[in-house]
């Protein structure tokens, strides 16, 4: 994590957010939104692909103008201090972390089509590990902790080689769908239901359990690793509203694909129902269904290297996160301490056991995804409000891109975040907001008695936030008691959204702490440029 090192330009920032988005999404996406949405997941996927856009505009702003170590956590530090930084921090570092886990599980998933003995299927659908899958998932994090160990320009190299492989596959996947098996019949010939058999509400529940907002998680891997661009300013905006353009077309046209190559004799019970036998990999389960082994191998092939590329990439970023939350004094300032390979080491060590432990309440894939959907969307909160905070604390900052119609797109952004958390559904939302609300607490109730300073009066804007859609998604209709209409608990959403917006504003940090705070991020950067010094960097 050298930050006086800038080794990545463009083309390998641009890489970061490609390679991260592309995981496991596109493997297991396109067959759990249609179980969801029917043909109309490809709306899911529009919707998904527009949300992101809308959020990523304000990271390019804020990332382009201040190019540091860790993205939206250091940027929310500054703008409304340490305990909303600390629940943005743990939201970001939660996210990467658990990435991590269900790339490795995506492989698993995968790999025990010939390796039966990787995973047990059980009667929920589900493929939890075996205790050999355990161990052979262990020796996976132990890979991807050494690539990350080794340092940024293996990193680079390693992602680079493994996106093109990334692209390549789901190009040459989808147009060999086209080309053996494509018809128009099933987009809308359905008895049950045509184009949208669930409507709506399926095509919201496609977003969280469909694993499509999932599948864009990885667009902020440019903005977390700015410090380490040669031209930050210039390149962060471009990765990363261009990586989410370039993966939405990819989505989309995997998507078409999958639907058109099904026929309707192959799901006598409907899309709900959809499923292939003996095949724990849905495109996998498609090509043999179509008598195309060759497709199958490769297919597989792209089942190893996406998910291992877009794991490796996570765990880079959440060491970059843990670090900067070291930096930031959320985490005892050794772990922070950099090695002969200008990387945190005892911060990869301790995410080893951590990551172990993910296995065991997640049983597989979709387990995975739908909790971490809603939990990195509470980091993208932090963005829009943010952005028009530190406008105002930093008015003399070099901003190279500077987002128009902000005061427009901002909320909007907002909004959108919280629409997302809702559509996760009571059951994971309920959860959400208990994970918080404890850390959130734990964190004050410690630093309280040593005097520190916490900021909590900028927090105020989160509490409300998180807990206003607990209690909507309880009332609501995504799992909850439905005491809300479809259509009008979108529009209480939205407008408890725009209320906590609204609130979030005056909130932010007076501006000599905000530059009291940046100063602090980068005399941390500084102390990280002597330590690599010493080791002879």
């Amino acid at each position: 994590m050298a930050h006086h090192h800038r080794h990545l330009g463009l083309i390998g920032m641009l890489f970061a957010s490609i390679g991260g988005i592309l995981g496991s999404g596109w493997l297991f996406g396109p067959l759990y939104a249609v179980q969801l949405a029917g043909p109309a997941a490809l709306i899911a996927w529009l919707i998904g692909g527009f949300a992101i856009l809308i959020i990523a505009l304000t990271f390019a702003e804020l990332s382009a103008s201040l190019p540091l170590n860790g993205g939206i956590t250091r940027h929310t530090l500054v703008a409304y201090g340490r305990t909303s930084g600390f629940l943005v921090s743990l939201a970001g570092w939660l996210t990467f972390t658990v990435i991590v886990a269900a790339e490795v599980q995506a492989v698993m998933q995968y790999a025990s089509i010939h390796w039966t003995w990787l995973t047990v299927p059980a009667d929920d659908g589900s493929h939890p590990l075996t205790k050999w899958g355990f161990l052979v998932a262990a020796v996976l994090w132990l890979l991807f902790s050494f690539i990350t160990w080794i340092g940024v320009r293996l990193f680079a190299r390693v992602n680079g080689v493994l996106t093109w492989i990334k692209v390549g596959l789901i190009l040459v996947v989808t147009v060999s769908l086209y080309v053996l098996a494509f018809e128009w019949t099933l987009f809308d010939d359905l008895k049950e239901g045509g184009f949208a058999p669930e409507g709506w509400d399926g095509i919201f529940r496609a977003l969280a359990y469909g694993g499509v907002i999932y599948a864009f998680t990885g667009f902020q891997h440019a903005a977390v690793a700015a410090g380490e661009s040669r031209n930050p300013h210039r390149d962060v905006p471009i990765a990363v509203i261009g990586s989410i353009l370039v993966c939405t077309v990819l989505y989309l046209a995997i998507q078409i694909a999958f639907i058109g190559a099904m026929r309707e004799s192959a799901m006598p019970h409907g899309w709900a129902q959809l499923s292939f036998k003996g095949q724990v990999g849905p495109l996998a389960g498609l090509a043999m269904t179509l008598g195309v082994t060759w497709l199958f191998i490769l297919i597989f092939a792209g089942a190893i290297a996406s998910p291992l590329g877009a794991g490796l990439i996570n765990l880079g970023s959440s060491a970059r996160i843990a670090q900067g939350m070291s930096h930031d004094s959320y985490l005892p300032r050794r772990l922070g301490k950099v090695g002969r390979f200008h990387t945190p080491g005892l911060i990869l060590v301790l995410s080893f056991p951590v990551g172990l432990f993910l296995f065991l309440p997640f049983p597989g894939w979709q387990d995975l995804v739908a909790f971490l959907a809603s939990v990195v969307v509470v980091s993208y909160a932090a963005g829009p409000i943010s952005l028009l905070a530190l406008r105002r604390q930093l008015p003399d900052q070099a901003r190279p891109f500077r987002l128009p119609f902000a005061h427009v797109i901002c909320p909007l952004a907002f909004i959108i975040c919280g629409l997302l958390i809702y559509w996760a559904g009571w059951p994971i939302v309920w959860k959400l907001g208990v994970t918080f609300g404890v850390c959130g607490v734990l964190f004050v109730l410690v630093k309280l008695p040593r005097k520190e300073p916490i900021d909590f009066m900028a927090s105020l804007w989160i509490w409300p936030f998180l807990a206003g859609l607990v209690v909507l998604a309880w009332l609501g209709g995504h799992g909850g008691a439905e005491l809300i209409p479809f259509g009008w608990d979108i529009v209480a959403v939205a407008g408890w959204s725009l209320a906590c917006y609204l609130l979030a504003l005056p909130l932010a940090i007076r501006p000599e702490n905000a530059q009291a705070y940046l100063d602090g991020i980068h005399a941390a950067r500084d102390e990280a440029h002597q330590e690599i010094a010493d080791f002879g960097g």
